[in-house]
């Protein structure tokens, strides 16, 4: 997992998850920004017809999401 501070972003950050592969059940992403983000993105890499993406309630630790079981995503967050 990376942590992404652009000079242009100031002290905002980016959180950017490795490739994740969903189980179907609420998986908990850790993302290091130290402040629950404004803003979460969750960016489907192998999308097949059908897949879906439930967001939870994200807190400052972790990104929270249920995806459908087998697809693989990132999570970006700000």
């Amino acid at each position: 997992m990376t942590v992404i501070n652009p000079g242009s972003l100031g002290t905002l950050g980016i959180f950017v998850s490795a490739e994740i592969t969903a189980d179907g059940t609420a998986q908990e992403t850790a993302h290091s920004l130290g402040r629950v983000p404004s803003v979460v993105i969750v960016s489907i890499v192998d999308i097949t017809d059908g897949d879906k993406v439930t967001e939870g309630s994200h807190d400052a630790t972790n990104c929270i999401t249920t995806v459908t079981t087998g697809a693989k995503y990132k999570i970006i967050a700000m």
